[in-house]
Parts: structure tokens; C-alpha cells; sequence
């Protein structure tokens, strides 16, 4: 049975305290990063390193200190149903130290579980997170990088409640080509049918949503850092309800070979 936002916010006693700058922040934002089995040990490390590149890239820094109440981060992990876990976080990020530290303390934290896939259940603790803070007028933001590219439509739902909310949830897909041993040899992870819709079109129908939404595919795993930043990037220097609701969805296509 579906839960009301109402029975969602009641749920929240657990949820950590938000920080309490002194003056009001201007978006919170949850990184919310599938490490389910789909992902390799190379291919994690791959994506640490992406975390760290992306909050010491002085594109990112100068956007981040243009916030002039500054940003609160948390950084989550999901792979199964009960392997939801914040690893860092609310840090307030201000400016180059701040977010240079963040993006260490995430590279350097060991991988929390690698068990199945469970979208759902992560969107909604991201979720649990952002309405539990107290964040007054801020924009409240989820960020989720996955690879996962079909869920017989359990997170759309969830996604629903939480634009309901006032949440908005961008995406980073990373397209895995990598083969999976079919008969044929040639079909990979991201391109066989496991829905209807391919990839992409998943998580446009039943991920992101909310004001602006927006999401950025990563064609590999070396680019993700590149993806991670240009979506920063485009979520530090938005405004609430900025971007069309049916424009411009899929922002940026990044490949190895970029």
C-alpha cells in the first residue's frame, strides 16, 4: 500500500539533524549513489574518484561559494532494500575547503554494501532525509547516479510523493555497455530489454520529476566525474521551477571519447 507524504514525514524521527548555519542555506541536496552488484570494485573506485574530482573542480567551488547562504550535502548509498546508508553528511559547504573536504571524506569512505538494486527504497530515505531537515525556503534537491536501467515502475511512485513534496530528483544514468555473455555475444548490460522503455526513457517516465528537472548520462565509467560536475554545476546555479517540465530532459551525453 502506498504511503501519504503525511505518513512519510511522520516516519522521520530517525533521520539525522540538519546543520543550522547561521544564515538561511540555499539548497539541500542529497547524493544519493547506487553501489548495488552491477558495479564492479574498478568501477567504484571509479566513481570515488569522480566524487573527489568533482568538489575540488574550480567550476564547481565558484558555484557553490555564488550560494551565498551556502549548500548542505549528504552523500548515500543504496544497493538492497535494507542497504540504504548515509555515509556523509549534512555538511554545509561554503567554499573550497568545505567542499574539497566533502569530496574527500566520500572518496575515502569504504563501500557500504553491493547487494541488488532497490531504487525505490533509496529515493525514499534521500527523501526521509530532505524532509526531515528543517530547511526552511531551501531547495531541497535529490541527485541519484545508478545504472540500473528497469524497476517494474516501484520508484515512480515514490518519486511522485516525493515532488509532492517540494523535492526535485535529477539523475545521472550510467550507461553500462558492458557485455553480459548472451548467445550472441554483443548484448550488454544497458542496451537488453529488461522494461519497456530503453534506459533513458526509464528514468525521464519513472525517476526524475519536480521543478527543472533534468538528467545527464554518463556513456562509461571514466566519465562519470565529468557528468558528476556538469550536473552539479546546473543544479548549484538553478532557481526553484527553472526549466521546462517536457524541454530539455536529457541535458548532456558524455562518452569515453569526449
Amino acid at each position: 500500500m502506498r504511503r501519504s507524504v503525511v505518513t512519510l514525514v511522520a516516519s522521520l524521527a530517525a533521520a539525522i539533524a540538519a546543520p543550522c548555519p547561521a544564515v538561511a542555506l540555499e539548497m539541500a541536496l542529497v547524493l544519493l549513489n547506487d553501489v548495488s552488484n552491477s558495479m564492479d570494485d574498478a568501477e567504484y573506485a571509479m566513481v570515488k574518484d569522480g566524487y573527489r574530482a568533482a568538489f575540488s573542480d574550480p567550476e564547481v567551488v565558484a558555484a557553490i561559494g555564488a550560494n551565498s547562504g551556502g549548500v548542505a550535502v549528504a552523500y548515500v548509498e543504496f544497493s538492497g532494500k535494507h542497504e540504504v546508508i548515509l555515509v556523509k553528511g549534512w555538511d554545509v559547504l561554503t567554499d573550497a575547503d568545505s567542499a574539497r573536504a566533502f569530496g574527500d571524506a566520500v572518496a575515502r569512505a569504504p563501500r557500504t554494501s553491493a547487494g541488488d538494486t532497490a531504487m525505490a527504497a533509496g529515493v525514499a530515505k534521500a527523501a526521509q532525509l530532505l524532509l526531515a531537515g528543517g530547511f526552511g525556503g531551501a531547495r531541497l534537491v535529490i541527485d541519484i547516479a545508478s545504472d540500473h536501467p528497469y524497476d517494474g515502475g516501484r520508484t515512480a511512485g515514490v518519486r511522485d510523493r516525493a515532488v509532492a513534496a517540494g523535492i526535485t530528483i535529477n539523475a545521472l544514468p550510467i550507461v553500462d555497455d558492458r557485455i553480459i555473455g548472451t548467445f550472441d555475444g554483443r548484448m550488454t548490460y544497458s542496451t537488453v530489454q529488461w522494461g519497456a522503455a530503453t534506459m533513458t526513457e526509464f528514468y525521464i517516465s519513472d525517476v526524475i520529476g519536480g521543478g527543472g528537472r533534468f538528467a545527464i548520462e554518463a556513456r562509461s565509467y571514466e566519465v562519470f566525474g565529468e557528468a558528476l560536475k556538469r550536473k552539479l554545476l546546473r543544479e548549484l546555479i538553478a532557481s526553484p521551477g527553472g526549466g521546462g517540465p517536457d524541454r530539455g530532459l536529457v541535458v548532456a551525453t558524455l562518452s569515453a571519447t569526449e
